[in-house]
């Protein structure tokens, strides 16, 4: 039930945003389902709804009659099952054979979402067997280990460019653009952004550069995602540290604090240096700033 509405949500926010209050209201209810089990079990007792099940190396066909609920707990938990393979295969129609979205994100994003849904239809169709044949407790045991590993593993080896997104914007609307090839200015960003060094500016932020470019943020997102492969707030604080770097080993510099250089470099704070310095450079500005008036 909690891997089943976890999938839900994470492909619904990937491409159906728009039916996310549905999704929400259905992972609320199996949540709610999920605790009022487990409250129920507490009350009632474990011998009284697992009568017959007294072995841990049971399987889950095993488990599953033994088990002994009332009426209602068994409709909701029926239903559950039922919603979550109806979500499943809304979607997986959608994604393999309804979307044609002509970029390279979807197309990865598709291979990595088939994947997750060859592993679920998979457990869905042992346990559809389970309830037909008798397998042995350690068959089913391995069974769950391999389909487990199989989910982390996939989960591991996600698309790389999920995790460099910044943007706040939608999955759905950034894959489902048909074409990337957005017409920006590029001398007239090289001006503004590097030349008058608007990454300079402490309160430097996408929609305020797009309105000085004249184009959409989201327009001038997918250019910057797609020539630097990070985002806007990645490339501001990249070069705010190259530029912090190089004005410390300028001599005239050197009885400056790293609280003013980092002010010089667009930081609001020393602070707000710390991360992004990790991040593009590594280590701590102070070991540099040691290691330069050495």
């Amino acid at each position: 039930m909690l891997i089943g509405t976890s999938m839900v949500q994470i492909f619904t926010n990937l491409y159906f945003i728009q039916h996310k209050k549905i999704a929400n209201i259905y992972l609320i209810t199996a949540y709610a389902i999920y605790i009022y089990l487990i409250i129920y079990v507490q009350i009632v007792g474990y011998e009284t709804v697992f009568p017959k099940f007294n072995s841990i190396n049971s399987s889950a066909s095993q488990v599953a009659n033994t088990l002994n609920l009332p009426m209602y707990l068994d409709i909701f938990l029926e239903l559950d099952f039922i919603l979550f393979n109806l979500f499943c295969l809304y979607y997986i129609y959608n994604i393999l054979f309804k979307f044609s979205f002509k970029n390279i994100y979807f197309k990865r994003v598709k291979r990595w979402t088939f994947c997750f849904f060859i592993v679920i239809f998979m457990q869905i169709f042992f346990i559809i067997l389970s309830t037909i044949f008798i397998f042995p407790n350690e068959f089913n045991t391995y069974l769950r280990i391999v389909f487990g590993l199989a989910l982390l593993l996939i989960i591991l080896y996600r698309p790389n460019f999920i995790n460099k997104n910044g943007s706040k914007i939608s999955f759905s609307f950034f894959f489902k653009r048909d074409s990337f090839e957005i017409k920006i200015n590029e001398i007239d960003f090289n001006f503004h952004f590097y030349n008058k060094m608007y990454w300079k500016n402490q309160t430097a932020n996408l929609l305020d550069f797009s309105n000085i470019m004249g184009v959409c943020k989201d327009s001038l997102f997918n250019h910057i995602y797609l020539k630097y492969s990070m985002s806007f707030d990645n490339l501001i604080n990249k070069n705010r540290v190259n530029y912090f770097i190089e004005i410390m080993k300028q001599p005239e510099n050197k009885n400056l604090t790293i609280d003013a250089l980092s002010k010089e470099a667009g930081f609001s704070s020393r602070q707000q240096l710390y991360k992004p310095f990790k991040k593009f450079h590594g280590g701590n500005p102070s070991d540099l700033l040691d290691a330069f008036a050495d």
